[in-house]
């Protein structure tokens, strides 16, 4: 992790040099933290798919087991949620047959309603 933690900072002065240069300060971000953890790798899929709940308590997501391939016909995704206000806890919901890195299954919340999602499979 270390490693990591000096490349993040390299690439990051890096990325901001041009504004010290002109005497700018570095722009505010806002907070951020990881809500996943292992086993496995997750991630959500397509932009225009409601992945927060109305409530913005729980987070929808994909999992898999490997990264850095392309899938198999054989290859199965977990579907599941992060519980932002119980310690990111996974809940997972199902399984896909039906998905790609870039659109997932299409893993989304039905708009208008308070606890109903929906995706592909086949």
């Amino acid at each position: 992790m270390k490693s990591q933690s000096n490349r993040r900072h390299f690439l990051s002065t890096l990325a901001l040099a041009p504004l010290a240069a002109r005497g700018q300060d570095a722009p505010k971000f806002p907070p951020t933290r990881k809500i996943t953890k292992g086993p496995g790798f997750h991630w959500f899929a397509y932009y225009d798919k409601l992945q927060f709940s109305p409530d913005n308590r729980l987070v929808l997501s994909n999992k898999v087991s490997f990264e850095h391939r392309s899938p198999t016909a054989d290859d199965v995704i977990e579907v599941g949620m992060v519980d932002l206000q119980d310690g990111d806890k996974w809940i997972p919901l199902g399984k896909s047959n039906a998905w790609n890195w870039q659109q997932g299954c299409m893993l989304q919340w039905i708009p208008g309603t308070e606890s109903k999602v929906i995706w592909n499979d086949r």
